[in-house]
């Protein structure tokens, strides 16, 4: 695997590269303490990331999954999709807070049009599943970066 750190050594100095081959690659030990730090970043995202997607198995509030389709996998689809992306990012915490003051009123409306709701139901499965592809995606994602 070449990192992209490496990628862009490749376009910044071919003397380096050259001297690297001749040589041997010697690293400073500031770079050794970046790498470090680096590494441990890594690993405490992805330790953070599987601490959002068990607490999400536990934690309820997803309002019209839960309408819609009850306790399913879906459900905690969505709910470690909400953990994993949306809180990370100011405009997802903002999604959040809106979702949570405005859809209880929703779902009470909906509670009572069943039609309606079973109109729901096949959209939100689509995305639950998507959901749970990116936050697979993502955990994987996570995990190889700390190995």
């Amino acid at each position: 695997m070449v990192s992209a750190s490496e990628i862009a050594r490749l376009a910044y100095c071919e003397r380096q590269i050259r001297f690297d081959v001749l040589r041997g690659r010697q690293t400073s030990e500031p770079q050794r303490a970046a790498r470090r730090r680096g590494e441990s970043a890594h690993r405490t995202f992805y330790e953070e990331s599987m601490r959002l997607a068990d607490r999400s198995a536990r934690r309820g509030k997803c309002f019209f999954a839960t309408l819609a389709l009850g306790d399913a996998p879906q459900t905690l689809a969505l709910r470690q999709f909400r953990d994993v992306f949306l809180r990370r990012s100011v405009w997802g915490r903002a999604f959040i807070a809106v979702y949570y003051r405005y859809s209880p009123m929703a779902c009470d409306a909906l509670a009572h049009r069943r039609r309606l709701l079973m109109l729901i139901r096949g959209p939100l499965r689509v995305l639950a599943v998507a959901a749970a592809i990116a936050v697979h995606m993502q955990l994987r994602k996570e995990r190889s970066h700390c190995t």
